[in-house]
């Protein structure tokens, strides 16, 4: 059962592993805004019935206020952060957006600092400047920085430092909707009111409401709502039944090693040796919460911040 468990987990961060790559691979076929929008109403829809379930085995108590509380974190997630993400994959370097939106724990850690009055230990002082430090090398020391074959490299990095920013803010906003609603129902809510807004959104500012149907989109968009948004979802927490959070969530620091070697295999993109030390930065900053949570004693494990770990609300 365990085994059984830890393969879901780890077929759950591959596949996530292969949005940045997918998004890439569609190109101009689907206007960055129109894909974020039906991608997270498809993800929503197939979460929807898992989520009613959810609601009717735990009598959740579903009000309008905690509606509003889910749609409104479903606005910064969907029409801020994911929509920045799918910009920077459409603009930039589809291994440097996976890596740099994988860092969204580091920041988790600095708006749950900053939003709860709590002071940043040396150790999470030190794993934030690790994450930078590994980030700037990232970006500083790519070779297609100044003159680039992508559309606007630099703009792209920009989105993705944005969309990581936002994401961290979101999962630190969302945990205690988390806490009463549970995993699937707040995100199945939360995703479908996004994504409806977003089209709203597109028709109101002139964007495509709806995409051509070709096979190549509809194959896309299939992967990337069905798949990515929703079936990866439920594979990742149904892994996490039987094996604790913090051992599930070690599986994403597997994240950016994962989409740079399929950004380099797919897309033939490549990182200098230099941008690979500062994602092993950024892999050690994040797997700070993990390891100290093997080595600490007991006392000390309990008084862990749930905020030492990796994101595990939410999918990318």
């Amino acid at each position: 059962m365990k085994l059984r468990s830890h393969l879901f987990c780890l077929s759950a961060i591959i596949i996530w592993s292969s949005l940045e790559i997918t998004g890439k691979l569609v190109g101009v076929g689907i206007d960055p805004f129109t894909l974020t929008a039906w991608r997270f109403v498809i993800g929503g829809v197939v979460l929807l019935p898992f989520a009613i379930r959810q609601a009717r085995i735990n009598k959740l108590q579903i009000n309008r206020s905690s509606i509003l509380r889910i749609g409104s974190l479903g606005l910064l997630n969907v029409c801020v952060s994911m929509l920045l993400l799918q910009l920077s994959i459409f603009h930039g370097k589809a291994s440097l957006s996976a890596i740099i939106i994988s860092m969204n724990p580091l920041f988790v850690i600095y708006f749950a600092a900053l939003l709860t009055n709590e002071k940043l230990s040396l150790m999470q002082m030190l794993s934030l400047g690790a994450g930078v430090l590994g980030l700037c090398l990232i970006v500083f020391m790519d070779r297609n920085i100044i003159s680039s074959p992508f559309r606007n490299l630099p703009l792209g990095i920009i989105f993705a430092i944005g969309a990581s920013l936002t994401f961290g803010l979101w999962t630190v906003l969302t945990k205690s909707e988390i806490a009463k609603h549970g995993n699937i129902f707040t995100n199945a809510v939360s995703f479908l009111i996004g994504g409806v807004t977003l089209m709203i959104i597109n028709i109101v500012i002139g964007k495509p409401f709806a995409f051509s149907l070709s096979l190549r989109n509809i194959l896309f968009m299939g992967y990337l709502g069905l798949i990515i948004t929703g079936a990866a979802y439920l594979l990742y927490f149904e892994g996490m039944k039987i094996i604790s959070a913090p051992r599930a969530s070690v599986y994403f620091f597997l994240k950016p090693a994962l989409a740079s070697l399929l950004a380099y295999v797919i897309l033939k993109e490549t990182l200098v040796w230099v941008q690979v030390i500062g994602m092993i930065l950024i892999v050690l900053s994040l797997g700070r919460g993990f390891f100290m949570q093997l080595f600490a004693d007991r006392s000390a494990r309990q008084n862990l911040s749930p905020l030492d770990f990796p994101s595990t609300t939410s999918v990318e």
